[in-house]
C-alpha cells in the first residue's frame, strides 16, 4: 500500500475549502454591486413585509383563495418580525441563501468536489442563464436544489435494505418544496424517468418519498387540499387565456433549445467515447432521462428545462468529471486543489464580471416612492387601483411601497386578474401597447384610481381623459382630472 505523507493528507480538505470559498466569494461579490433582482424576488420581499393576504394587494379573481408560495413568505415574514430588517436585507438574504443551498449542494453530495466546480465553469460558459437564474433570489432555485440532490442520491434507494437517511431527506426536501414553491406535480417527473430507465425499485422508494413530502408540504398551508387543487387549476388557466405566445412572461414561452447547452452535452459523450470509457449507462439512466425530459418539455415551457432539465443535466456532468478526476487523479493527489483554485478562479470572474451592466443596471431603476413629495399628490389614494400592463410597474412600485393602501389590477400572474381586465390587458398585449387600447381601464377608473404606463418619450401618452405626471423615468401615471368624478 503507498504512504500517504501528512502533508498530502490535508489536501482533500484544502480542496473542498476552495470549493466552498469560490461559491461562498461569487454570492458576496455580486452583492457587494447593489445588484437586486428586476423580477418577483421583489413582491416577495414586500409580500412579507406588507402582511397583507394577496386580495388586499392585488384585484384578483374570487376563485384565488391562497398564496401561492405559503411557505417562502413566511420564512421571510418571520426573518422580518424577528430582525426588523430592510426590504434589501431581505433581498441580499434571499439571493445568497438560496444561491449557497443550490451550490453546497452540488458540493456536499459529490466525492470530489471540484467536479462540480468544473460543471459550474462549463454551464457558465455554454449556458450563462442558467446560472444567473440561481441569482434570482426565488424559491424555485430550492426545487432545483431538491432536483440536484435527487440526481444525486437515487442510487440509494435501489437497496431491498431501505436507506432511511436518505428517505427522510428527499421527503424533506419535498415538503420544504412543496410548502415555498409549491409545483408539487412536476415530482411525478423523476419517478417517471426512474421506471423508465427500469429501477423499478428506486422509483417506489422515490414515489413514497414525494407522495409523502407533498402531503406534509401542503398540510403546512393550513388547506392541503385546496392548496394542491389551486396549483393545478392555475397552470391550466395560465395556458388557456392567451391568444399568442408572446402575451405570457418569458419563462412559460417555449425555449430556443439552447443550442450551446446541448452542444456542450453533445461534446461531453464524445469525450467519453474518444478516451475509450463509453458506457451505455452514462445514457441510460434516470439522470441523463431526467434532463433529456427537461430539455424536451423546455421546447413547449422554458421552465421545465431550467427549473427541473439544467439541475439534473448539471449533477450528470459533474458525476462525469468525477468519474474522469476518479480514473486519473489520486484522492490525496495535490493536483485536485490546482484544478480546483484554476477552476473556481475562472469561475469567479466569469460569473461575477459585471458585462453588459447585469449586476448594476438595476442601480439605475427610477421607482415610484411616497418618499417623493413631488410624486405623492399623483400616488393612489386609499382603496384606489393602479391599472397598468407592465409588470415591472407592479415590482418596483410594490417593493417601494409594502404598505400601501391601494391595489394593482396587475401583479406577478396575468392569469389571477379578473376576466374583464384579463381581456383588457390581452387586448393591450395584441395591439402592443397601442394607447387606444387602453380605453378599457380609463372608463373604469374612479378619482382614486391611477393608470400607470411607460413611454420612452418625455412627453405624455395620448390616452384621451386623464392628465399626467412624469413620476419617474420614462413612467407616467394618469388620473382622471380633478374636477372629474365618475
Amino acid at each position: 500500500m503507498k504512504r500517504i505523507s501528512p502533508e498530502s493528507r490535508i489536501a482533500p480538505l484544502i480542496v473542498i475549502s476552495l470549493c466552498v470559498l469560490t461559491v461562498l466569494f461569487i454570492s458576496l461579490k455580486i452583492i457587494s454591486y447593489g445588484y437586486t433582482p428586476g423580477d418577483d424576488a421583489l413582491r416577495h420581499v414586500a409580500k412579507a413585509i406588507s402582511g397583507l393576504d394577496w386580495d388586499k394587494i392585488l384585484v384578483i379573481r374570487e376563485d384565488v383563495k391562497m398564496d401561492s408560495h405559503p411557505g417562502w413568505h413566511a420564512v421571510l415574514a418571520a426573518l422580518y418580525r424577528a430582525t426588523n430588517c430592510s426590504a434589501d436585507d431581505l433581498m441580499t438574504f434571499s439571493i445568497v441563501s438560496l444561491f449557497l443551498i443550490f451550490c453546497l449542494a452540488g458540493l456536499f453530495f459529490l466525492e470530489r468536489p471540484e467536479s462540480w466546480i468544473v460543471t459550474l465553469l462549463a454551464v457558465s460558459i455554454a449556458g450563462y442563464e442558467s446560472i444567473y437564474r440561481l441569482t434570482l433570489g426565488r424559491p424555485y432555485i430550492f426545487t432545483m436544489s431538491t432536483v440536484l440532490i435527487f440526481s444525486f442520491i437515487w442510487p440509494r434507494f435501489r437497496d431491498k435494505k431501505i436507506d432511511w437517511p436518505s428517505v427522510i431527506l428527499m421527503t424533506i426536501l419535498i415538503a420544504v418544496s412543496t410548502w415555498v414553491h409549491g409545483l408539487w406535480y412536476m415530482f411525478a417527473l423523476p419517478m417517471v424517468c426512474l421506471f423508465a430507465a427500469r429501477e423499478w425499485r428506486a422509483g417506489v422508494v422515490f414515489g413514497a418519498c414525494a407522495v409523502s413530502g407533498v402531503i406534509i408540504g401542503a398540510s403546512f398551508t393550513g388547506q392541503p387540499i385546496l392548496y394542491l387543487g389551486q396549483k393545478i387549476s392555475q397552470g391550466i388557466y395560465g395556458f388557456n387565456t392567451h391568444t399568442v405566445t408572446r402575451m405570457l412572461v418569458s419563462e412559460l414561452q417555449p425555449s430556443d433549445g439552447t443550442p450551446l447547452m446541448a452542444a456542450l452535452v453533445l461534446a461531453m459523450l464524445g469525450w467519453r467515447a474518444l478516451r475509450g470509457s463509453w458506457n451505455i449507462k452514462t445514457i441510460d439512466n434516470p439522470v441523463f432521462f431526467l434532463g433529456m425530459a427537461g430539455w424536451i418539455a423546455g421546447l413547449m415551457v422554458w421552465r421545465s428545462w431550467l427549473d427541473w432539465g439544467i439541475p439534473a443535466v448539471m449533477a450528470w456532468m459533474a458525476l462525469e468529471f468525477q468519474d474522469f478526476f476518479t480514473k486519473t487523479t489520486g484522492y490525496y493527489s495535490w493536483r485536485r486543489a490546482g484544478i480546483a483554485l484554476f477552476s473556481g478562479l475562472a469561475v469567479f470572474l466569469l460569473v461575477t464580471g459585471d458585462l453588459g451592466g447585469r449586476w448594476t443596471n438595476n442601480l439605475k431603476n427610477d421607482y415610484i416612492s411616497s418618499k417623493n413629495p413631488d410624486t405623492v399628490p399623483w400616488l393612489p389614494e386609499a382603496d384606489g387601483i393602479v391599472y397598468s400592463n407592465d409588470m415591472t410597474i407592479f415590482y418596483q412600485t410594490f417593493y417601494k411601497n409594502p404598505k400601501a393602501q391601494w391595489r394593482y389590477v396587475l401583479g406577478f400572474e396575468a392569469t389571477w386578474m379578473k376576466p374583464d381586465d384579463l381581456a383588457i390587458l390581452r387586448n393591450i398585449q395584441w395591439n402592443q401597447g397601442a394607447y387606444k387600447s387602453f380605453e378599457g381601464w380609463v372608463k373604469k377608473m374612479r378619482p382614486q384610481d391611477r393608470l400607470i404606463v411607460r413611454n420612452q418619450w418625455e412627453k405624455p401618452p395620448t390616452i384621451n381623459g386623464l392628465e399626467w405626471h412624469y413620476a419617474a423615468t420614462n413612467t407616467w401615471i394618469g388620473r382622471l382630472p380633478k374636477n372629474i368624478s365618475k
